[in-house]
């Protein structure tokens, strides 16, 4: 699956794309001894640009001073694996255990650097693969939800954000939330079926080809092709698409290729994803949104770039640009306006990557449609304070409940007449 993230630079987070010049070992080392020795400066300089952009000298000083307050000395460091995107260990403190993850560019600067709460691996639990879509020669993973009835039930399709999100609102580069398998559950409770699945290239529907070979109109198509099979279920009374950050626009334009009978927007961009990147780009790395608009400018001409850039490398290394342009070619604002059906559009007040902005935008869109403004709701659907922003433990700790009133919204609109 592509690996650009609706979030172009995550404080503290990774780079999808690192190469096996970067030395893991001595990094870690050094960020063991400079944490014992509270030598925020020396740390600092590790980092590569994106870092130092979000985390300058005073706040990396800051956050050492109450890591150590908090746990103490790290004792000890023990490898729990890596790939060419990162690596992590197990970090033994005086006071407890976190899992450090880094990821280094070529330079072996961190492009990415985050303490998340350690979870022993357990037995490999198997994601029941009960609803599955054979799509363009691979086979696409999905489970169904069906609660106990005696006719057709309202049944939801969830479809995913942006980047490696699996069917359960997770990913493998730090993201443990459990919140679509979350709202499966509720929505089951609830009387409502539902259906979600690792997107082309995620998860169980790895398909071991080339990255390129996955489209922004190929997942649009997949979306499309589960909403033709849901409406061919005779247990389903109507299907009801609900698309989260990218997916809700991947499921206006699904929709309109295979009407359902009723849209959610959760947390969707209401501006084209170039204007969304530089205004994420201008709030947390000022110096590098004027370089990238000049790239989304020429990927939107149609024009391939060549990026110097390291810090921007996740958002234009050459296998992300065919999708990147043909994701450029679509405004939500005005494909949404093109579906006839019900919609309701959900946006959190505390969310960092999407603004009540872009649901507005949305709503002027779609002037038929229900707006939810929920206060105090992230981008992961949880109920978190303003400041928190994505170091909020609700984007690691998949025991946070989704936010209760989003609960409501979403079964109330669902069963509505």
């Amino acid at each position: 699956m592509k690996k650009i993230c609706l979030l172009a630079i995550l404080l503290l987070s990774f780079s999808p794309e690192i190469t096996a010049q970067a030395n893991y070992p001595a990094a870690a080392t050094k960020v063991q001894r400079y944490y014992n020795q509270q030598q925020a400066d020396s740390l600092y300089r590790m980092f590569g640009p994106a870092i130092k952009a979000a985390l300058p000298p005073d706040q990396t000083r800051a956050m050492l001073a109450q890591l150590h307050g908090q746990l103490g000395d790290m004792m000890q460091l023990t490898s729990t694996g890596g790939d060419a995107n990162s690596h992590t260990w197990r970090a033994d403190f005086t006071k407890g255990t976190l899992t450090m993850l880094i990821a280094l560019n070529p330079d072996n600067l961190m492009e990415g650097f985050r303490f998340v709460p350690y979870q022993e691996k357990k037995a490999t639990e198997t994601e029941a693969d009960n609803y599955n879509l054979p799509a363009d020669g691979v086979t696409l993973h999905g489970t169904l939800t069906l609660p106990v009835s005696n006719g057709p039930v309202p049944v939801v399709l969830v479809i995913a954000g942006s980047g490696p999100t699996d069917r359960n609102g997770n990913n493998n580069i730090g993201l443990k939330t459990n919140a679509y398998k979350m709202l499966a559950e509720t929505l089951q409770a609830n009387g409502i079926a539902c259906v979600r699945y690792d997107k082309r290239g995620v998860g169980a529907s790895a398909t071991g080809k080339p990255e390129t070979d996955i489209s922004f109109e190929g997942t649009v198509n997949d979306a499309a092709g589960y909403i033709t099979m849901l409406k061919a279920d005779k247990r389903f009374s109507r299907v009801i698409v609900a698309g989260h950050s990218e997916g809700s626009m991947i499921g206006v334009l699904a929709l309109q290729r295979s009407p359902g009978d009723r849209f959610i927007s959760l947390a969707g961009p209401g501006e084209p994803i170039d204007l969304i990147l530089i205004r994420q780009l201008m709030a947390q790395a000022p110096t590098l949104a004027g370089k990238a608009k000049a790239m989304l400018d020429s990927l939107k001409q149609g024009h391939k770039v060549f990026n110097t850039e390291p810090a921007l490398k996740g958002m234009f290394y050459p296998e992300v640009q065919p999708y990147m342009m043909a994701w450029l070619k679509y405004a939500p604002q005005q494909e949404i306006a093109q579906l006839k059906m019900p919609i309701l559009i959900v946006q959190g007040t505390t969310d960092v990557q999407i603004s009540v902005k872009d649901a507005q935008l949305l709503k002027q869109g779609a002037p038929g449609a229900q707006l939810k403004i929920i206060g105090q709701m992230n981008h992961v659907l949880k109920t978190a304070p303003a400041a928190s922003g994505v170091g909020d433990a609700s984007y690691t700790d998949p025991s946070r409940p989704l936010n209760p009133e989003l609960v409501k919204v979403m079964v109330d609109f669902i069963q509505s007449r």
